[in-house]
């Protein structure tokens, strides 16, 4: 619904989520301790800044400190002034980049504030009824058609993003400790 606020569509991807895997779990190898997903720099939209910021106010202050200096070591120092190709060039090498809020254990630290991006990954993708793919090399292998399709996200409730408005996680953390005076 174009009212909606973000953490009501947050919460709608949540109960998505949650709705796929009780009706299709042979399809969904998500689960504690698969953090397949969680590896690669990818962007998210801007209305995930202040839910990664609620986040990090919540962590321990050892364990935020852990986070930011993870996060200042691989954010990009000038990712929206780069040409398609060096951004490109920059999402290659950073494939196997673990998100900055991932535990020893591989296990998110801020797995409440997480992105949207992050709440449907491992979900088939749609925009209306177009299907568009299947994401996560795990998931929805034997599955037939009809079964993606009423698994699959509909991406009207992502954001419409323009250069402005993209950020990485680790961005995303910089950005917020900057702002909340953790830098």
């Amino acid at each position: 619904m174009a009212d909606d606020d973000y953490k009501g569509i947050l919460r709608r991807a949540d109960e998505h989520f949650d709705s796929v895997l009780r009706s299709q779990p042979q399809n969904l190898q998500c689960g504690r301790g698969c953090s397949l997903c969680c590896y690669g720099l990818f962007e998210i939209g801007s209305g995930d800044v202040p839910l990664i910021a609620e986040g990090l106010e919540k962590l321990h202050p050892m364990r935020r400190k852990k986070v930011i200096r993870k996060a200042l070591e691989i954010v990009h120092p000038n990712l929206r002034e780069c040409s398609a190709e060096e951004k490109e060039a920059f999402f290659e090498r950073t494939q196997s980049t673990p998100c900055p809020n991932l535990d020893e254990n591989g296990a998110c630290m801020m797995y409440e504030h997480r992105p949207l991006v992050c709440r449907t990954f491992g979900l088939p993708l749609r925009e209306g009824r177009k299907y568009i793919g299947d994401i996560c090399e795990l998931n929805f292998k034997e599955s037939t058609s009809d079964e993606r399709m009423r698994a699959a996200w509909d991406l009207r409730w992502e954001d419409v993003l323009g250069p402005e408005d993209e950020f990485t996680i680790p961005e995303a953390i910089v950005l917020a400790a900057r702002l909340r005076g953790w830098l």
